[in-house]
C-alpha cells in the first residue's frame, strides 16, 4: 500500500520562494525598514513569533547597603562590653609583668616555626574564598579570590566586626562585585568556616574523648548533621534536585581547609608555649578548637575574652594562668598582628588589573531564551540543533582558556555535564574535553559528556575515559522522505485516521496562538504527570517563540502542536503536546508537515530526537540505573512511535573519566531529567567589570 506525503498547508504570507530559517544571521537585524509593521507586542528577533502577555522576571531587591552592616555590629560591640565587665575582677588580679615576661622569653626558633604554621593556616584561609566564589559562580579568578580572602580575614580578625570589615575589604579588593555581593560573599565564607569548624571540632572530641559529657553529645549531633548534608548532596529529594546544592567535593574541601586552618593555628599556639606549661599537643589543639568556637560565638574583636576563658577552663588546672596568657599574647602577635600587617599592605596596593577569570569556565547567558546576536550566530552554525537547549537556561556556555565557546554544560549534583558534541565543528574533541575537565576541577565536580557522537566517544576512550552507549537518535533526510514503503505501513494507517477526523496542520507564523497553546500544554501536562527537564525541553511561552512551530486544528480548535530546534545543519524535534481528545495520528501528521517544510527550506537533516538505549550493561550499577530510567521514560512506546517513520538510527554515548564518575553522572542525569523545572533566575552573585562605579574605587581608578 502506498500513500502520498502530507503537505503542511501554508498561509499566503508563508508562500515564499526560499523561506529564511528562523535564526539565520540576517534574521537578527530587527531594525530593517522594509520589515512589515507588527502589532504592539514584543518583537524579539526578525522572524520570531511575537511574545504576548509576557511578564518579565521580578527584579532583585535593592541592597541594604552599609547601614545594615553597621547595625549588625551592635551585637559584637555589646558582647565585648559584657565580657570586659564579667572578667574585669579576675583579670585585674593577674600579674601583668609575668605575662609580658613570658612573651619576651619566646625564642627566635619558636617565632620562626610559628610564622611557618601561620603561613600554612592562611594558605587554607585564602582558599575558603576561592571555594565559595566557585560555588556562587561569581566569575572571579581563583588567584584574586585567594588574595582578597587573605586580606579580608587577615585584617578583619585583628580589627573585629568581621561582617563589616570583611565586606568592605573584599569590596576594595574585588571592585567587580557590588557592596551587596561582597556582603553576601563574606556571610557565605563565615558560614562555611563555621560548618567546617563544627565538623573538625566534633571529630577532635570523638577522637580525644574529653571527660565532658555535653561535648560528646554536641559532637555526635554535629557529625550527624554533616552526614545528613552529605546525603542530601548525593541523594537529593525531588523538590530540591534543582537547588544549587554544594557538591560533596565542595563540602569535603571546606572541611579539609577548616582542619588545616584550625589545626595549624592551634599548633602555632602550642609552639609558643613556655616550658612551664606542660600539656600535650593533641589536648591543646582540641581545647583551642573549642576556645575558637567560643570566640566566634562571643563575636568580640579577635575573640578576646571568651577565647581565653574557654581555653583556660578546658586545660588542666595545673597549667599556670600567667604563662598561658603570655603564650596567647605571643600567638596573637604571630597569628593576628603579622597577617594584619600583610593584609594592610595588600589592601593599600589594591586590585591588580581585572579580577575576572580567564580560565576555562561556564558562561551563563541572560535569564531569557533570546540570546545575543553573537551567540545566536554560533548556535545557528552548530552541528547539532539540540544546541538550542541553551535557551532553557539549564545550560551554560563552556568557555576555554582562550575565551572561545566550545560546548554546552551544566553543573548537576556531583557532576559537570557537557551536552553532546562541541559547539563548533572546528573545535577538536580533545580541546572541548580539556575545557570541561578544567572547569569541573574548578567547580569541585566530576566531568561527564552526555549524548555525544561516535567521534567524541572514540576520542574520550583513547584518553582513558569510560564510555557507554546511552541513547539512540532517530533522524531522516527530509528530501528523500516519503510515507511509502513497508516500514512506514503503521505511519500511513494513523495518518489516515487523522485525515478522516478532519485534522488540518499548518506552520505557526510570527503571531502564535499562545493562549490556545497554553491550554494544550496544560492538558498534556495533566495527563502525563508534568514536564521533564535538562536535555528535554519544557513548555514556556518565551522558549517556543525561538523554535519552528507546527499547529494542528480540528474544527478550528487547536488540539496539538510540535516545536523543533533549528540550525543551519538540522532541525530537531523538541516538544510534542496534544490534548486528550486529539485524534490518533495528529502528532505524526505534524511531524510529516515539518519534514515537508524542512525539505522546502533546504534543511539537510531532521532529527526525531533520541530514545534511551536499551541494550545490556556489563556494570551492575549502570544496569540498575539504566533500568530505573527506562521505567520512568516510557521508552518502549516512544521508540515504536519514532520507528514508524522508518528513520536512520545513530548511537549516542555517555563518557566520564572513571567508573565512579560514570555512575554518579548517570544518577545525576536521571534525577535532573525527571525533576520538575523551576523558575529561571539570574545569578545575583555574578561579578561584572563595571559593578563598582569608578568614583567609589578607593585610591583611584586602575587601568583594566
Amino acid at each position: 500500500m502506498t500513500s502520498t506525503p502530507i503537505t503542511a498547508p501554508k498561509t499566503p504570507a508563508q508562500k515564499v520562494t526560499n523561506p529564511p530559517m528562523r535564526h539565520a544571521t540576517f534574521d537578527l537585524q530587527t531594525s530593517d525598514p522594509a520589515a512589515p509593521e507588527l502589532p504592539p507586542i514584543r518583537r524579539a528577533m526578525g522572524d520570531q513569533p511575537a511574545l504576548t502577555d509576557y511578564t518579565p522576571p521580578p527584579t532583585a531587591p535593592k541592597p541594604a547597603g552599609v547601614r545594615t552592616l553597621v547595625i549588625k555590629q551592635a551585637v559584637p560591640f555589646l558582647m565585648t562590653a559584657l565580657v570586659v565587665f564579667l572578667l574585669w575582677e579576675k583579670v585585674s588580679g593577674l600579674d601583668v609583668m609575668a605575662i609580658m615576661n613570658t612573651v619576651s622569653t619566646v625564642k627566635p626558633q619558636q617565632w620562626a616555626l610559628a610564622m611557618l604554621t601561620t603561613a600554612g593556616s592562611f594558605w587554607a584561609v585564602g582558599r575558603y574564598d576561592s571555594v565559595l566564589h566557585a560555588q556562587l559562580g561569581t566569575g572571579i579568578s581563583r588567584a584574586a579570590a585567594r588574595r582578597s580572602g587573605i586580606a579580608a580575614i587577615g585584617l578583619s580578625q585583628f580589627l573585629g566586626f568581621g561582617a563589616l570589615t570583611g565586606t568592605l575589604i573584599r569590596w576594595r579588593m574585588l571592585p567587580e562585585l557590588t557592596l551587596w555581593q561582597a556582603a553576601r560573599l563574606s556571610a557565605a565564607v563565615a558560614l562555611s568556616f563555621l560548618a567546617g569548624w563544627a565538623v573538625v571540632a566534633a571529630c577532635a572530641v570523638l577522637i580525644i574523648q574529653p571527660d565532658i559529657p555535653w561535648m560528646k553529645t554536641l559532637a555526635i549531633l554535629a557529625v550527624s548533621v554533616a552526614g545528613g548534608m552529605a546525603a542530601l548532596s548525593i541523594f537529593p529529594p525531588k523538590p530540591i534536585v534543582r537547588w544549587p546544592w554544594p557538591s560533596l567535593r565542595t563540602m569535603g574541601t571546606v572541611v579539609l581547609l577548616a582542619a588545616i586552618d584550625t589545626v595549624l593555628a592551634g599548633l602555632t599556639l602550642y609552639i609558643l608555649l613556655p616550658p612551664q606549661v606542660l600539656v600535650d599537643a593533641g589536648h591543646l589543639i582540641a581545647a583551642y578548637l573549642f576556645a575558637l568556637g567560643a570566640g566566634l560565638v562571643g563575636a568580640t574583636p579577635g575573640g578576646v575574652g571568651p577565647f581565653e576563658a574557654m581555653l583556660a577552663s578546658l586545660l588542666p588546672t595545673s597549667v599556670p594562668l600567667e604563662p598561658l596568657l603570655g603564650a596567647v599574647i605571643a600567638y596573637r602577635i604571630a597569628y593576628y598582628g603579622v597577617p594584619a600587617t600583610v593584609a594592610t599592605v595588600l589592601i593599600a596596593i589594591g586590585p591588580r588589573g581585572c579580577n575576572l577569570s580567564k580560565e576555562a569556565k561556564l558562561t551563563k547567558t541572560n535569564a531569557s531564551p533570546f540570546l545575543s546576536p553573537q551567540v545566536e550566530r554560533q548556535v545557528f552554525a552548530a552541528p547539532r540543533a539540540e544546541t538550542n537547549l541553551l535557551r532553557t537556561r539549564d545550560f551554560s556556555l563552556l568557555t576555554n582558556n582562550a575565551g572561545h565557546h566550545v560546548g554546552l554544560a551544566a553543573p548537576i549534583g556531583q557532576s559537570l555535564v557537557m551536552l553532546s558534541d562541541p559547539l563548533d565543528s572546528n573545535t577538536s574533541a580533545d580541546e572541548a574535553r580539556l575545557a570541561l575537565s578544567q572547569t569541573a576541577r574548578a567547580k569541585f565536580r566530576m566531568p561527564a559528556i552526555y549524548k555525544c557522537g561516535a567521534k567524541m566517544a572514540a576520542s574520550a576512550r583513547r584518553a582513558g575515559w569510560q564510555v557507554i552507549p546511552t541513547a539512540e537518535e532517530a533522524w531522516l533526510d527530509p528530501k528523500s522522505f516519503t510515507t511509502d514503503g513497508a516500514s512506514r505501513r503503521q505511519l500511513r494507517r494513523v495518518l489516515r485516521k487523522a485525515q478522516d477526523a478532519g485534522v488540518t496542520v499548518s506552520e505557526g507564523g510570527r503571531v502564535l496562538p499562545l493562549a490556545d497553546m497554553d491550554r494544550v500544554a496544560q492538558d498534556w501536562k495533566s495527563n502525563r504527570g508534568g514536564e521533564r527537564g535538562f536535555s528535554m525541553g519544557a513548555y514556556d511561552r518565551a522558549y517556543i517563540t525561538c523554535q519552528r512551530v507546527f499547529l494542528a486544528h480540528k474544527d478550528d480548535r487547536l488540539v496539538a502542536f510540535i516545536t523543533l530546534h533549528e540550525t543551519r545543519n538540522e532541525m530537531t524535534l523538541d516538544l510534542m503536546r496534544n490534548t486528550s481528545d486529539a485524534p490518533d495520528g495528529t502528532i505524526q501528521m505534524l511531524i510529516v508537515a515539518a519534514l515537508d517544510a524542512a525539505s522546502t527550506y533546504g534543511c539537510p537533516r531532521v532529527s526525531l530526537a533520541a530514545v534511551p538505549w536499551s541494550g545490556d550493561d556489563t556494570s551492575p550499577i549502570t544496569a540498575w540505573l539504566r533500568q530505573r530510567f527506562l521505567r520512568k521514560s516510557r521508552h518502549t512506546g516512544l521508540k515504536r512511535f519514532k520507528a514508524s517513520f522508518g528513520p536512520n538510527w545513530e548511537t549516542l554515548y555517555l563518557a566520564a573519566p572513571n567508573r565512579v564518575a560514570l555512575a554518579v553522572a548517570c544518577m545525576d542525569i536521571v534525577r535532573r531529567v525527571t525533576a520538575p523545572p523551576r523558575p529561571v533566575r539570574s545569578n545575583p552573585m555574578r561579578a561584572s567589570r563595571f559593578a563598582t562605579h569608578a568614583t567609589l574605587r578607593l585610591f583611584g581608578r586602575r587601568k583594566r
